[in-house]
């Protein structure tokens, strides 16, 4: 019972963290197909910030996309979230970063969020937003090679 409560409160701090939108309202994720492009990166991210939004969709059909980082030359750059509306027969993969074999420690590879066929292994177009219902955040600074030594 003991280990169950602790993975309770690891995965609701981890979602809380990671800036999650409410499971029924969210958009769902699937690893990414083997083989997707991955990009080494210098260094993790900073953690995400808590994206508050309203208790219900802008519009029917729509889900919520969680905020994330995303990788630009040298620093990561935030993207907030936002209300969308799929594309169909696609699934998400949401960003995952990955060690690898390379160097003294490692190397961290980063794969970006993507949308993906069901039925090929072939990116899927970028979905629709839906009508403007922002999120409430405190927007992060960019993170640079400087700053991650800061």
């Amino acid at each position: 019972m003991r280990r169950l409560c602790l993975a309770a409160a690891l995965a609701t701090s981890s979602c809380a963290a990671s800036g999650c939108g409410a499971p029924s309202l969210a958009v769902s994720s699937h690893p990414h197909p083997v083989g997707a492009p991955a990009e080494p990166v210098g260094f993790p991210p900073p953690p995400a910030p808590i994206e508050h939004l309203a208790a219900a969709p802008p519009a029917k059909g729509c889900q919520w996309a969680d905020g994330s980082w995303i990788w630009v030359p040298q620093r990561w750059d935030w993207r907030p979230g936002g209300w969308i509306r799929p594309p169909a027969g696609c699934e998400y993969s949401a960003p995952t970063l990955e060690w690898g074999p390379g160097g003294t420690a490692g190397i961290l590879y980063y794969r970006p969020g993507r949308w993906y066929s069901v039925r090929e292994l072939q990116p899927c177009p970028d979905p629709v937003s839906c009508p403007a219902q922002s999120p409430i955040t405190n927007p992060p600074q960019s993170r640079s090679a400087e700053g991650a030594r800061s």
